[in-house]
């Protein structure tokens, strides 16, 4: 019996740890136009999320640093175009909000839902 309990306390434990998040909605939206892009961000550990979203034809990649209340990231085109953002979030609910600057200067509001 306990040689069982042992190895589902193992099993339980290990698929807990293999369990991800689904990916949270990030919603840009342009200051100048209102044009709205919307992207995935998947919160890969605790300190960081990995975040993709295309703006006019252009992916932009990379990962938010989580520090502080907040989550910056320097977000990579792939035309070598780069989009800054800067998060207020909130790690309890897995939201936030903020804003994004591209080269332009194209500027964006930003919300993060789960």
């Amino acid at each position: 019996m306990t040689r069982t309990a042992m190895l589902l306390c193992v099993l339980a434990s290990t698929l807990i740890g293999c369990a991800a998040s689904p990916p949270a909605r990030l919603l840009l939206l342009n200051r100048a136009t209102g044009s709205q892009y919307v992207g995935t961000v998947v919160q890969k550990r605790e300190e960081s999320m990995m975040v993709s979203v295309e703006i006019d034809g252009v992916l932009f990649a990379g990962k938010f640093d989580l520090s502080n209340g907040n989550a910056m990231a320097t977000l990579v085109g792939s035309g070598s175009d780069l989009l800054h953002c800067v998060l207020h979030f909130d790690p309890r609910t897995r939201t936030g909000s903020g804003e994004c600057m591209q080269a332009g200067p194209r500027r964006f509001d930003v919300t993060l839902s789960d």
